[in-house]
């Protein structure tokens, strides 16, 4: 696990923290609480494969990401039925609710994410076996934290 310490600066005191200091802060308070969510999605995966009631369950279970465990059993509650990266609820009409905060999965790995960008450009990229162990964290909202964009008529 990454242990970020951040110098103290004396001369401000103690709790004295650039943007960049904080930012770094929240995303590590994010990436702990990501990594205890796929570590109590890899047990309810685990006992959801030792009682599975068929083979044919136990290998779509075996199928599936992290992250449909994390979203679907970690952090699903009453009344959410899917969830989206930001963009995407803006793109079907929807805002995020003001003060609303993401919930982070695992995002798709580096390599991965430049060779579709390498091929979306004609391009050919072969990424190399480290870029695909790097999963960079994603955010996504639930539809109990987004509200219809509201459009505003022009008045004649």
């Amino acid at each position: 696990m990454i242990n970020l310490q951040y110098p103290t600066n004396k001369k401000f005191g103690v709790n004295s923290h650039s943007a960049e200091e904080n930012e770094l802060s929240n995303r590590q308070i994010q990436y702990n609480r990501l990594t205890r969510a796929s570590e109590t999605a890899r047990k309810i995966k685990e006992k959801l494969m030792e009682e599975a009631p068929s083979q044919a369950v136990l290998i779509y279970l075996n199928s599936r990401p992290l992250n449909f465990f994390i979203l679907n059993y970690v952090y699903k509650t009453e009344g959410i039925t899917v969830f989206k990266k930001f963009n995407e609820w803006k793109q079907e009409g929807a805002s995020v609710k003001k003060g609303e905060k993401a919930f982070p999965i695992w995002g798709q790995p580096v390599g991965k994410q430049k060779e579709v960008e390498a091929k979306s450009k004609g391009e050919n990229y072969e990424a190399s076996p480290e870029e695909y162990e790097l999963y960079p964290i994603c955010y996504v909202f639930s539809n109990l934290q987004v509200k219809p964009i509201e459009r505003k008529e022009a008045v004649c």
